[in-house]
């Protein structure tokens, strides 16, 4: 081998020298900031007083292979405080979502209650709008008035100058045609619509007539007519806290008419139409209801004493305190009438003997639903 190759070979072998240094260099670097990290990292994890305690125990167990009290003491020690505020730290962080979510709970509930009267606002305009809308309804309706009045004073003059208080056939057909066109409607009361729509013009149109002394059942000249009253629209009207006393309304129709609250003391209902009439707190007595049809009628704590309902319909009728002292009801349909509990009991001390015999051995009182009690047919 020639000196040149031999200075080459020397050459190569320092350079691959160096590379190996740069390379295990780098690898010392390299473990050292691992070391330095991992130092580092275990001050922030164990603590410093702990890292402390570790590294003199573990130089006590190279050097002396033994560990002294006061360092086992000290480790000991410090590994309780560290992991008691581990501990700490692990309920704080499982507290915070539990104080978050209380937190959020809180505030949904505030949003909740925000929409929830943000919603009744709502509610509350449209109520508004509605009544809006039905009082402009009513104050339409209620211009008819001046023309009723008007209507009233000519019905008023002519029945003054005919001896039988009748009207021509353009005089009723005109009070015919006035009668329809009052319709019924729901009005503001207390702050609030009424519930059932009703015409209060309808109800001050009969009680007009009835003052001005007109007899409704041949009221009309013309025999192809037929009976006045017959024709009259009278359903829906509003008779409310009034006194009529032995007025004649044989075979009226006040179906859906408002009774409530009033006195018909003597007044002749026969052949009547009363199909779900409110006559709740009314008196009625001495009332005729003779063939009458008062189905599904409100009759709640009424007065009928001494009334006569001898074949009338009170199919479906609530009869709860309903006073029927000596009312005369045989041959009347008291099929799922609404009484109360003790209604045969009541019924028995009010009614004579035969009218009481002849209910009790027709209808007997059953409970339907929880204390919902109702008139049933006794089949024979």
């Amino acid at each position: 081998m020639t000196p040149e190759q031999i200075e080459s070979l020397k050459a190569e072998n320092e350079k691959l020298k160096s590379i190996l240094g740069e390379q295990e260099e780098r690898k010392k670097k390299r473990r050292s900031l691992g070391w330095n990290f991992l130092k580092r990292s275990s001050g922030y994890v164990l603590g410093s007083q702990l890292k402390q305690s570790i590294e003199r125990f573990l130089e006590e167990m190279a050097e002396q292979q033994r560990v002294s009290r006061e360092t086992l003491s000290d480790l000991l020690t410090s590994i309780i405080i560290r992991l008691t505020r581990v501990g700490f730290l692990l309920v704080i962080t499982a507290i915070l979502p539990s104080i978050l979510l209380i937190f959020q709970t809180y505030y949904l509930a505030k949003q909740n209650t925000l929409i929830t009267g943000q919603s009744e606002m709502f509610r509350q305009q449209n109520n508004r709008l509605d009544q809006q809308t039905y009082l402009q309804e009513a104050d339409r309706r209620g211009q008819t008035l001046l023309l009723m009045d008007n209507m009233l004073k000519e019905i008023n003059d002519e029945v003054a100058r005919d001896p039988q208080n009748k009207l021509n056939d353009a005089t009723a057909g005109r009070l015919i045609a006035l009668s329809k066109i009052l319709k019924p409607y729901r009005y503001l009361e207390n702050d609030s619509l009424t519930k059932n729509i009703v015409s209060p013009e309808r109800g001050y149109l009969l009680i007009s007539l009835l003052e001005t002394g007109i007899n409704l059942r041949n009221s009309a000249r013309s025999r192809a007519n037929g009976i006045l009253l017959e024709r009259l629209d009278f359903t829906y009207s509003e008779l409310r806290n009034i006194a009529l006393k032995k007025a004649d309304l044989i075979e009226i129709d006040l179906s859906f008419a408002d009774l409530r609250n009033s006195s018909f003391n003597g007044t002749d209902f026969e052949k009547a139409t009363l199909h779900k009439a409110a006559m709740s707190d009314t008196d009625l007595s001495y009332v005729s209801f003779k063939n009458a049809d008062l189905s599904n009628s409100d009759l709640q704590n009424a007065i009928l004493d001494h009334a006569n309902l001898q074949k009338a319909n009170l199919a479906t009728t609530d009869l709860r305190n309903v006073s029927l002292s000596k009312t005369t009801l045989k041959d009347a349909d008291f099929t799922n009438a609404r009484v109360h509990k003790t209604f045969e009991r009541d019924a028995k001390m009010q009614l004579n003997e035969d009218q009481s015999s002849w209910l009790f051995s027709n209808f007997k009182v059953e409970e339907v639903d929880d204390d919902h009690y109702q008139l049933l047919p006794i089949k024979n």
